[in-house]
């Protein structure tokens, strides 16, 4: 006789920011947090990334193109699905700006929202030639070299480089290779290369302010956090 399964059905939903598609799914199991906490743990941060990424596979019931999401779609759905796996409510310490003393902080982490900024996505590099830009794809990030931030940041940007328009030409970068799209990159002056700069600032972010009074000097404090790491406990 076959054991049952447990907890395989969706009982959630949520919104994809970037695609404002709602999906359901459902919370990560054991075997998958146990996936999560030996990447984790092996301090390399392209196996974090694809863990992350992995999960949010197999917990999301829809249909879904892993490709088309943002870092901040990913960064916003694992919360979501540590919210509802692990406990709704990431207990932090984080360090009063005056005495450092560090302070118990309770999160909610379904207060949590990403802000989508109106930009232009459309950018003129000159009177011939110009780009359509993207938010950069999750996907492409656990492809970057992170031992080497200058690498990383340019891998960043060409990550966010959709299409290339030239007087005669529609250019998709994803028929082009790497090398071709650095060598674009590099053959920038400091101002159209600065355009691509201001895009990449605009990036939306994980982002939330936490307000406490410091247990020791009664201090009080409103801390930033921004990033998914931010967040963990």
């Amino acid at each position: 006789m076959a054991l049952p399964k447990l907890n395989s059905e969706p009982k959630y939903e949520l919104i994809i920011p970037s695609l404002n598609k709602k999906v359901k799914f459902r919370p990560f199991l054991v075997k998958e947090e146990k996936v999560l906490m030996i990447a984790m743990e092996s301090g390399n941060q392209k196996d974090a990334l694809s863990a992350i990424l992995d999960t949010i596979s197999v917990c999301i019931q829809d249909e879904i193109d892993l490709n088309a999401l943002t870092t901040f779609d990913v960064e916003y759905l694992f919360l979501q699905l540590r919210s509802k796996s692990v406990g709704e409510t990431a207990k932090l310490s984080l360090k009063c700006e005056k005495c450092e003393t560090a302070n118990p902080v309770s999160v909610k982490l379904d207060d949590l929202n990403i802000n989508l900024p109106d930009v232009e996505s459309k950018i003129q590099l000159d009177a011939n030639i110009s780009v359509e830009l993207q938010w950069p794809p999750f996907k492409g990030l656990t492809e970057l070299d992170t031992n080497n931030s200058t690498e990383s940041a340019f891998g960043m940007m060409a990550n966010c480089i959709k299409t290339i328009y030239t007087q005669d030409e529609r250019i998709s970068t994803s028929e082009v290779s790497t090398e071709e799209l650095k060598e674009f990159l590099e053959s920038m002056n400091a101002e159209q290369f600065g355009k691509l700069r201001d895009y990449i600032d605009q990036i939306p972010k994980l982002k939330h302010d936490v307000s406490f009074s410091c247990k020791n000097c009664a201090t009080s404090n409103i801390i930033t956090l921004e990033g998914v790491e931010s967040f963990l406990s």
